[in-house]
């Protein structure tokens, strides 16, 4: 099972790399990196939640963010994402049961306009929040964008990582020094 499930997952992030290096939008080129920054944090997280699912949440965490490569780039990535995710895993052979559970997580993530409900779905909300704030993120934010926007984005990342409250409290620091970080950043 342990050998079936590495290979999908696998797949998965070739498929992943595979469309970011079609697009070649330097935009975008940032984001493999995030995304295995989000994958550490699922794989640290999954070690408090044995009785998630670890497959959904690793093939989440590689699909949650492809459709920023994938359509028009003004559409909601996490819809372009979900529809990605489900086309593809479908073309893979995944059961429909699994590509469902993967979907929800995938369109959840951002906390937005659909809340995760799954454990699954909040362990990949929170490791994508909380992988933004171990690595360079902000401070890329803050080069092109205004300080309250960039602060505006760290309140809503700590707030979803809330989905879970040890996890949140654990990093609570680390948001603290982003905030102090941001607050004396020139403009």
């Amino acid at each position: 099972m342990g050998y079936m499930k590495n290979e999908i997952i696998e797949k998965v992030k070739t498929h992943f790399l595979e469309t970011f290096e079609k697009k070649k939008n330097p935009i975008y080129s940032y984001l493999p990196r995030h995304v295995a920054e989000a994958e550490r944090w699922a794989k640290k997280i999954l070690q408090k939640y044995p009785k998630a699912d670890e497959k959904v949440v690793l093939l989440s965490v590689w699909l949650h963010d492809i459709g920023q490569a994938i359509g028009d780039d003004n559409d909601d990535h996490a819809v372009k994402s979900e529809a990605e995710a489900k086309r593809f895993l479908r073309a893979i052979g995944m059961v429909p049961e699994k590509i469902e559970k993967v979907a929800h997580c995938v369109r959840a993530h951002r906390c937005k306009d659909i809340q995760p409900e799954s454990l699954e779905a909040k362990i990949l909300a929170a490791a994508d929040s909380v992988s933004h704030m171990t690595d360079f993120c902000y401070i890329d934010m803050a080069s092109k964008y205004s300080k309250d926007f960039v602060l505006a984005k760290l309140k809503r990342d700590y707030r979803d990582i809330g989905l879970l409250p040890e996890l949140q409290k654990e990093i609570t620091s680390l948001y603290e020094a982003w905030k102090t970080l941001l607050n004396v950043y020139p403009d």
